[in-house]
């Protein structure tokens, strides 16, 4: 069987690949195993200086990578370029911190310290909103702390998998460092189950995470998922309501096209502001030029895929049967591509089926509070708990209501993003374990005691 990836913007045909058998899956396995016994010996100063080539290939590749992952995903050719770029600060930074990150930690009244070992291939599945991103964050931490890497990443992405694999190589990396491995989820089960993997992640759906999850437990092994989200956008009454509309749009739209775990999805407003906000949000969402994302100006290109472009239609007009009204946008538009113009929808029930469900577009819902207590119910009335945002002139204010928000993240006058020296995950169903900073380098290694007696 093959893959193939098509041009969302287009229709039109990108690259087929071919997908692993067994066999081929096998080979790759102890490549990545081999490779291991070979890069967990290799000292960190080793490891961090091609983590430092891997940040210059990238930075000299920009461009192409970037048209790349617009031809594969269709996000505007501006933010596929600032993703490369992302990605090779977050290398230069796991390079420069390492031994920081990796140092053995005495304890304290004890003859023993902790090291930080690594302890094995680990077995990743990927998604396609951020092909190069989500790889390398947990590509560069893998790298760094001297395991190997597996990747299965997603089908309509396959050109870009197969270019990380060949970035590594470039930069240096030696033979099982970075393993593409192309196959269908069904055969997951059993590279999750190989002895020779030793742990796996997930960035995905709720679906995919909780699967792997159970196969990972089935046969003792360690997870890390970053699953979905539904974050609140919380504006008090004293906010800076220019700022919190402006920033709101870019949150909600300009991320991927509407397509990522941490864009705001419930923009919960005081009802002071409500009418003011609305107005000027639905302005702003209509005046985004949306078209081809290979030119230059436009800022929302289409959804990767039409099956995503009817979920999320679909979802629109279940909102509206449950009561919601539509603001502007919430029509597919005729011509080629897989566009959704940028939708806002109001008076929703919170109680609505459809009010628990991730949005992944370009879809906003717009709720009213009326005391503070109201806010926070509304923020935890989810089944995730990813990222928040609270908009507030008031910081004590504003923290004391983000200490009461269920999420791993909470923003304060700024949108939820991610930044390669601060931990990034959720709670409840957006995830287990973190990505990034330090908790992030030490989810995936030993911390193992070494006690010396007298």
């Amino acid at each position: 069987m093959t893959f193939q990836s098509h041009n969302p913007a287009t229709g039109e045909l990108v690259g087929t690949y071919p997908e692993h058998d067994e066999a081929e899956t096998n080979v790759r396995l102890q490549r990545a195993w081999d490779g291991w016994l070979r890069w967990s010996r290799t000292p960190l100063h080793e490891r961090s200086a091609f983590l430092i080539r891997l940040a210059d290939l990238l930075d000299a590749r920009a461009e192409p990578y970037a048209r790349l992952i617009t031809a594969e995903m269709g996000k505007p050719l501006a933010d596929a370029i600032a993703e490369i770029k992302k990605s090779a600060r977050d290398a230069r930074h796991k390079a420069e911190e390492g031994k920081a990150y990796l140092d053995p930690q005495p304890i304290s009244g004890l003859p023993a310290q902790i090291t930080y070992e690594p302890i094995g291939p680990i077995f990743s599945v990927q998604p396609w909103n951020l092909p190069f991103w989500q790889a390398l964050r947990f590509f560069n931490t893998t790298a760094l702390v001297g395991n190997t890497a597996i990747v299965k990443h997603a089908e309509a992405v396959q050109g870009c998998a197969r270019a990380l694999e060949t970035l590594v190589r470039d930069a240096g990396g030696p033979d099982g460092l970075y393993v593409n491995l192309a196959i269908q989820v069904e055969a997951c089960a059993a590279v999750i189950a190989d002895p020779r993997v030793r742990a796996a992640t997930v960035t995905g759906s709720v679906r995919a995470g909780r699967a792997v999850a159970a196969q990972a437990g089935a046969v003792g092994k360690r997870v890390v998922l970053e699953l979905g989200g539904s974050d609140p956008f919380i504006v008090l009454e004293d906010a800076d309501l220019a700022k919190a509309v402006q920033m709101g749009v870019v949150s909600r739209y300009l991320i991927n096209n509407g397509q990522g775990c941490i864009c705001a999805k419930r923009f919960l407003v005081a009802e002071p502001l409500l009418d003011a906000f609305t107005k000027a949000f639905v302005e702003q969402s209509r005046a985004l030029p949306m078209g081809d994302p290979m030119q230059e100006g436009v800022k929302l290109g289409p959804l990767a895929r039409a099956d995503l472009r009817r979920n999320v239609h679909r979802q629109v007009q279940d909102a509206v049967k449950a009561g919601a009204r539509v603001l502007t946008g919430g029509e597919i538009p005729a011509g080629s591509g897989n566009f959704y113009p940028p939708t806002v929808l109001i008076d929703l029930p919170p109680e609505a089926a459809i009010a628990k469900e991730e949005f992944f577009g370009p879809v906003a819902v717009i709720y009213a509070f009326k005391t503070e207590e109201k806010a926070v119910e509304l923020a935890n009335d989810t089944d995730f708990g990813l990222g928040a945002t609270v908009w507030s002139r008031d910081l004590e204010r504003a923290n004391r209501l983000a200490s009461r928000i269920e999420a791993g993240m909470v923003y304060i006058n700024d949108i939820v993003h991610s930044d390669p020296r601060a931990p990034f995950g959720g709670v409840k169903a957006s995830g287990i374990g973190r990505e990034l900073g330090a908790p992030g380098v030490l989810e995936l290694v030993n911390p193992k005691l070494i006690w010396q007696g007298g």
